[in-house]
């Protein structure tokens, strides 16, 4: 019985994953029945993948399993079409499900790892931060939407990681914080809230320094990271495909789109609207490349 428990936790272990830009995740339930963690041969698979697999996440977790969702809805209606007319292999279209379940499961294993190491206190800080990081973020996105510099400085922070990220992000929205006090004087946050921001990150980052290193986190994030990559290898191409198919088909080329492009032709439509009704002569801008 105590052999099979260390095993357990082993498993859990090994499936930590960093969070690049994730939405904070739910403290691991209590006395309750833990989320399925990765199996040895699920673990094996995303080992063999090549060390590249592991870089940094740019896309939220959360939003890319939904975006597979989205492709595969897509591809059960399209598919005869696309593979008949693109180079996408059956393969590589029916594998998204598979790609996007591992995902899920190293997502999972590495949230119920991820607390493990830290204080009740710095998990109750680390829970206020990530609000505060959250609420600021609205905030800053709503109230300063025409200003691009904000804008930009903000995307930067949308993807932070781990306790060290989180730390420097805090630092990074109190400044924006701190230079904005007027633009955001209505906005739903709390009291000096730069001042907040710096405190939990002072408070995070003395917590975290004292904390050993985690080797069995970096495993866990690293297994998450080879599974978000190896998903995301299939939906570009299966989006690609589709892109190349209905490139005359607006209606249909919308659901080839990675989030971020659309949210940017949303953009640019505007702006041009905007454009049209002042009676602007402004030369539009180029369009952005596609991303995937």
């Amino acid at each position: 019985m105590t052999r099979e428990k260390k095993k357990k936790s082993r498993t859990e272990a090994a499936s930590d994953t960093d969070t690049q830009g994730e939405k904070p995740s739910a403290e691991p339930p209590r006395g309750g029945k833990k989320k399925a963690a990765l199996t040895a041969a699920q673990r094996q698979q995303l080992l063999d993948l090549d060390p590249a697999y592991e870089a940094p996440l740019d896309h939220p977790v959360a939003d890319t399993l939904q975006e597979a969702r989205e492709l595969e809805a897509a591809l059960s209606k399209l598919g005869k079409e696309i593979y008949k007319k693109s180079r996408l292999s059956k393969e590589v279209g029916a594998s998204i499900s598979a790609r996007r379940d591992l995902l899920a499961a190293a997502e999972s294993a590495w949230t119920e790892v991820r607390t493990l190491p830290l204080s009740s206190d710095l998990r109750a800080r680390r829970k206020d931060a990530e609000a505060l990081k959250r609420d600021a973020i609205a905030a800053l996105r709503y109230f300063l939407a025409a200003d691009e510099d904000v804008e930009k400085r903000v995307d930067g922070i949308v993807l932070g990681a781990g306790v060290a990220d989180l730390v420097s992000d805090l630092n990074q929205l109190a400044e924006l914080l701190e230079q904005h006090r007027d633009a955001l004087a209505r906005a739903d946050l709390p009291k000096r809230a730069p001042e907040r921001a710096r405190e939990l990150a002072e408070a995070l980052g003395k917590g975290s320094a004292e904390r050993a290193v985690d080797p069995e986190g970096n495993a866990a994030m690293a297994l998450r990271n080879r599974a978000f990559w190896w998903l995301r290898e299939a939906m570009d191409e299966i989006r690609a495909a589709g892109r190349y198919v209905y490139r005359d088909e607006r209606k249909v080329l919308a659901l080839f789109r990675a989030s971020g492009a659309r949210a940017r032709a949303r953009q640019r439509a505007v702006k041009r609207d905007e454009a049209e009704t002042s009676g602007s002569n402004a030369t539009p801008a180029a369009p952005e490349p596609e991303s995937t």
